[in-house]
């Protein structure tokens, strides 16, 4: 059966859902029980040789005063213009079927459908060429050059994790394939294999994987998601190995082993410098003259952003202060080089103190204990001396969540520095002070 002028489809009536019936060259209405109808356009297209059909939605037969709208209300005449327009644009090699049907979701006039196709894409589609479907390796750069605009990761590890995770796993494994030749079990097979020998890196592959598919879906470059659920893979039990760290009571034993100990003025400083600050590592073997204040023995790191690429700034994105107790900050003060860069010089190298260095020189104390593991240390000392846990998270620069993030952005830095003169009479002689009476907090704009 073929219909051929618009009175007939208008009586037509489908005796199943979905029904198709064609109208001539290629293009069909289909209807439904519900009684809506849409023209459908068989497109044939070649790749690599052979002919395949891709089935367009372009439009819904009319027989009122609306019509003429390119994925609108089309009469049977329009819609086989329509269909010819398509053809002849894909045939000429000016849109992909892919373009066509994003033209087609914003309907248009009929003279204006030329233009829509030719019309420059903007946003992450932009560098995407819709006459040919992109591999995964090529969707997979385009997705990580997105990312590191986006400044997601900032430390150098980090940023070339995805990269490294990606092509000593994935790419060898469907990264060459078109993207929409990549079926699920493909990517379960690879996944699942590195999940039971490395999970991490399995984990953090996962979700770089599944962002890249969920691009191209949200580009109309394939219609579905092949990356199964994280739940979906079969996962080791671990358990999890946290920083190496002591108990809070155990710390004026530290503090009269770094002491007593052999190593040099400089890195007992740093080392007491690091345990009263409950910062990273980093953040004291780096911290430069510049950020710190010697008359009053407050320092301020700025914070870590594209701009500011130094070693040593903070994690948390935020600029962060503090002052050391008088005694450390004379401590600091009787080891700094004047004019040198940094505040912990190495006598050996001329250089800043290596963190590493710092941590094997608390590894003789315990074996086990890191330099991350203070931070641990200090939040245990809170816990037990009834710190307000929002001061706690403050002194150590964890980056607040929930109601916090958005609402207390108080000015805590005396409250912060009275808890590094109580920390650092603890550590000297096992015995926490009381607090000082604090002045009224002030919310920082």
């Amino acid at each position: 059966m073929k219909l051929t002028t618009d009175i007939a489809i208008k009586k037509w009536k489908p005796k199943s859902k979905g029904e198709r019936v064609s109208c001539g060259q290629n293009l069909y209405v289909q209807g439904w029980l519900n009684g809506s109808r849409a023209w459908v356009y068989r497109l044939q297209i070649s790749e690599a040789g052979k002919q395949r059909s891709v089935w367009l939605t372009i439009g819904q037969p009319t027989a009122g005063t609306e019509h003429g709208i390119a994925g609108g209300a089309l009469r049977l005449a329009e819609a086989r213009e329509l269909a010819m327009r398509i053809s002849a644009a894909v045939k000429r090699g000016e849109a992909s079927a892919d373009q066509v049907k994003r033209a087609l979701a914003h309907p248009a006039p009929l003279d204006d459908f030329e233009e829509r196709l030719s019309k420059p894409v903007i946003g992450p589609a932009a560098e995407i060429d819709f006459s040919k479907i992109p591999t995964f390796d090529e969707m997979f750069r385009k997705w990580y050059k997105m990312q590191i605009a986006a400044n997601r990761w900032t430390h150098k590890a980090s940023i070339q994790r995805p990269l490294g995770a990606y092509e000593n796993h994935a790419a060898k494994a469907f990264g060459y394939l078109p993207i929409n030749q990549i079926t699920r079990r493909m990517v379960f097979g690879t996944l699942q294999e590195l999940f039971l020998e490395h999970f991490k890196t399995a984990k953090d592959l996962h979700t770089y994987t599944n962002e890249v598919f969920e691009l191209a879906v949200d580009l109309e470059i394939i219609d579905s998601n092949p990356c199964p659920h994280k739940k979906k893979f079969s996962k080791p039990k671990r358990k999890v190995a946290h920083h190496g760290t002591i108990a809070a009571s155990e710390l004026p034993n530290l503090y009269q082993h770094v002491m007593s100990g052999k190593s040099d003025a400089t890195f007992k400083a740093a080392m007491i410098a690091l345990v009263v600050s409950g910062l990273r590592v980093a953040n004291i073997a780096y911290l430069r003259q510049a950020h710190y204040n010697l008359a009053t023995g407050q320092f301020t790191i700025p914070e870590k952003d594209d701009d500011n690429p130094m070693v040593g700034l903070m994690k948390s994105g935020n600029e962060y202060s503090n002052r050391f107790p008088p005694e450390v900050r004379d401590m600091i003060n009787a080891q700094l080089l004047e004019g040198h860069e940094f505040v912990f010089v190495s006598r050996h190298s001329k250089r800043n103190v290596n963190p590493e260095s710092l941590r094997k020189n608390f590894k003789t104390f315990d074996p086990h204990l890191t330099s991350h593991g203070f931070r641990n240390c200090f939040k245990e000392w809170g816990h037990l001396n009834d710190v307000n846990p929002f001061l706690i998270d403050r002194y150590t620069d964890h980056a607040l969540k929930g109601n916090d993030a958005a609402y207390r952005r108080f000015d805590t830095l005396e409250g912060r520095a009275d808890l590094a003169r109580r920390y650092y009479a603890y550590l000297v002689t096992g015995v926490t002070p009381a607090a000082r009476k604090q002045p009224e907090l002030k919310v920082v704009a």
